[in-house]
């Protein structure tokens, strides 16, 4: 009978090292965060936001009484149903112009039971909240050391959200390769994430969902000028990208075009023991 040897811990890969190499690969390892999102405030909200409250909402739970962080809030997808649900919610973010638009949003809603916060989660002091949260917004260098900082933060429980397998449908990898060549497209899946937590001594659970998410477009060329906006398309990649939103729109039957995207999502989240 064949003997099972147990690796030694320390034999693994350092998981928070690879991270950092796929990261600053894909992004530089130097940028202003709030400025490059500033460019982008208006093309990000149109395709982030989404009709009715967001599925994440409904898996966290938050109750009545609670605070909630939202790291990387963006234009408040999450922050402002959450707001509805929780007593406070503190909404940071590095961009000024996100916040500006998250804010909007708030005001439309009447709500006031919020806080913004403009700074990198890396290098801003937060008090601590009843939940932290923080939906696609992994892009740390040093993973390790931000999901550490989220958990002293939190006294109920964390909550992250992150793609499971390809970071995008196979249609838009394609137009990605198509623009920028045949790098790498998007950043490493939910499970590194829960390697280094559990390097970290946190035992995380993990669900995995899929999600739907329909934008209207008056035009195809609309739908491009977007994702070009979004995606910072080098000038004379544009036709490539409205050739394949006028391969992908579905079109309404009362005007315009629908595009639908799916995407399979992990929740990764813990409670604080006590």
């Amino acid at each position: 009978m064949a003997t099972l040897e147990w690796e030694n811990m320390d034999d693994l890969p350092d998981y928070n090292e690879l991270w950092r190499a796929a990261v600053e690969f894909r992004r530089g390892k130097e940028r202003d965060p709030g400025a490059h999102w500033d460019k982008k405030t208006m093309a990000f909200d149109r395709a982030a936001r989404a009709d009715g409250i967001p599925v994440e909402c409904c898996m966290i739970g938050v109750r009545p009484n609670e605070t909630v962080l939202d790291i990387g809030a963006g234009t408040g997808r999450l922050a402002v149903p959450l707001a509805r649900q929780a007593r406070h919610v503190t909404a940071l973010d590095p961009s000024g112009k996100m916040l500006e638009r998250l804010r909007q949003h708030m005001e439309e809603a009447g709500l006031s039971n919020y806080t913004l916060m403009k700074a990198r989660w890396e290098d801003e002091e937060v008090e601590s909240h009843d939940v932290v949260i923080g939906a696609n917004v992994l892009v740390f260098a040093d993973l390790r050391a931000a999901l550490a900082k989220m958990d002293a933060a939190a006294r109920r429980a964390v909550y992250l959200f992150w793609h499971a397998g390809e970071w995008r449908e196979p249609d838009e990898i394609a137009l990605y390769r198509a623009v920028f060549g045949e790098g790498q497209v998007g950043y490493p899946d939910y499970l590194w994430v829960v390697h280094i937590l559990h390097e970290m001594g946190i035992y995380a659970n993990v669900s995995i969902y899929r999600t739907e998410h329909a934008a209207r477009y008056d035009s195809a060329d609309e739908a491009a000028a977007s994702w070009c906006r979004l995606h910072e398309v080098p000038e004379g990649r544009e036709a490539t990208v409205r050739t394949h939103f006028a391969r992908v729109l579905v079109p309404l039957e009362r005007g315009g075009y629908v595009l639908r995207q799916r995407r399979r999502m992990a929740m990764i989240w813990w409670e604080k023991e006590g």
